[in-house]
């Protein structure tokens, strides 16, 4: 592997700038890893260095693995694209009849018009972790009350309810528990052997573990885990492991002369299925792998994040090449990480790029609560080192609900929606903290001020229909 000490040094800075406890970068090229190195700590409390072989989780990435799990099982016969779920799945229901017209194409594309959890929902599932085999089919089971969003096929609607009961579906149709599927059929084959969907297979001297700032940064109290929410959100693996992935996908699914699909399922899963409209990395949506394209050159990936980790997985087949960005911080500096690696990747100069204003609020909320925050944001305002949008503060009131800091949150969206009177996501998550907190008049008018700013909004409108 050659040593690449510009780069190095970027991604320090950035490490610095954003106060992040840990990173790890790989890089492959012509089917070769070039690049492997870890940054920081896998925990600030134990101050284990990262290494290239620190095993992170990969929260959204495992839904790539899930739909190549899908387009074998497809290969050999078990499974149809345009298949109705229920054909497969018969006790599979929500309460809408249009559930019965979905498809498996549709659910891997995010187009089923299946709902999702919001961030509360999977706090609570989180809070109450479930590890025994029965877990998925509980979870899908459960579904029965739940609304769909659209008709089926209608529109792109992220959804990790549909890649859980995917999981679900493949241990159905395989006759295997899902985790052991996934390491017996894909993994394996692929180069990972010590990736798993299981976090008590995980060497605990290799296990990084996620952060919040809250506002000051600490390790997450609980480790994030719940065993039917694995497939959407739980692949834990290391950026050497996921280099071997990426070498797999470049070879369109050889790795070591063992096959885990052909060319024609990648074929299948790089084709656009709907449109997302998030560049650069997020255009389009495939089946199981968002496109989009960076300097002008195509890129396939997925990235992820939630509890305290971020991480991006991007694969350039037209260079033969991939990175992969793991971080166990739940921030944009895995962004700015990502850009400075593809930049020198494609022979241009990395940058850190801009800083997020949540860094200098949330550092100024440890020091000196609300007041401080609203007067660093006065200082800060009109500087070009820090970009503002409306979603970097929101990431901050997850973290914070995440450990019941509802008060403090509510501060903080109060704060953004001075800075973004239109958010409507402030206005969506002030509503629910106000329920949570039992002030249901509260959380009434701001819907409704909410829907004075999105009056097709099918969110806020389910959720004033439920309290009045």
């Amino acid at each position: 592997m050659k040593p690449d000490p510009k780069l190095d040094a970027v991604l320090e800075k950035i490490i610095a700038l954003w106060g992040v406890p840990g990173l790890a970068v790989g890089i492959v090229e012509h089917k070769e890893i070039v690049y492997a190195r870890g940054f920081g700590v896998q925990s600030l409390e134990t101050r284990a260095p990262v290494t290239p072989d620190s095993i992170f989780s990969l929260a959204s990435i495992a839904k790539c693995f899930v739909a190549s799990a899908v387009l074998q099982l497809v290969e050999l016969g078990r499974l149809e694209l345009d298949a109705p779920l229920i054909r497969y799945l018969p006790d599979f229901q929500l309460d809408d009849d249009r559930y019965r017209q979905i498809t498996l194409r549709q659910m891997l594309s995010h187009t089923s018009g299946m709902p999702d959890m919001d961030e509360d929902e999977y706090n609570e599932l989180v809070a109450h972790p479930e590890y025994d085999e029965g877990a998925a089919e509980r979870y899908v089971r459960a579904l029965s009350a739940r609304k769909m969003i659209a008709a089926p096929g209608e529109r792109f609607a992220y959804s990790n309810i549909a890649y859980n009961v995917l999981g679900f579906l493949i241990s159905r149709i395989s006759g295997q528990p899902f985790e052991a599927f996934m390491q017996e059929r894909i993994m394996r084959p692929a180069g990972m052997p010590d990736s798993t969907f299981l976090p008590s297979d995980v060497h605990r001297h290799r296990l990084v573990v996620p952060h919040l700032r809250v506002p000051q940064m600490i390790v997450n109290p609980i480790f994030p885990y719940h065993r039917a929410d694995a497939p959407a959100s739980f692949l834990h693996s290391s950026v050497t492991e996921m280099c071997h992935w990426a070498i797999t996908c470049l070879k369109r699914g050889m790795y070591n002369q063992q096959r885990i699909l052909t060319p024609a399922s990648y074929d299948l899963m790089w084709t656009p299925a709907a449109k997302r409209g998030s560049p650069p990395f997020r255009e389009e949506m495939g089946l199981g792998w968002t496109l989009g394209h960076f300097e002008g050159v195509r890129t396939v990936g997925h990235g992820g994040g939630g509890f305290g980790w971020t991480c991006f997985l991007a694969l350039l087949p037209e260079i033969d090449a991939g990175m992969i960005i793991l971080c166990n911080d739940e921030s944009s500096a895995h962004d700015m990480a990502l850009q400075a690696v593809l930049c020198a990747m494609l022979g241009q100069e990395p940058q850190p790029g801009a800083v997020s204003w949540m860094v200098p609020i949330s550092q100024a909320l440890q020091i000196g609560g609300i007041q401080a925050a609203y007067a660093r944001y006065a200082e800060i305002k009109d500087d070009p080192d820090y970009f503002k949008d409306d979603y970097e503060l929101i990431s901050l009131v997850y973290q914070m609900m995440s450990v019941q800091r509802f008060e403090l949150a509510l501060e903080i969206l109060e704060l953004n929606l001075k800075v973004f009177p239109k958010s409507l996501g402030s206005l969506v998550i002030q509503a629910r903290i106000s329920l949570k907190l039992g002030h249901r008049e509260q959380a009434e008018q701001i819907l409704r001020h909410a829907l004075t700013i999105a009056p097709e909004s099918i969110t806020v409108t389910n959720m004033l229909a439920a309290i009045t």
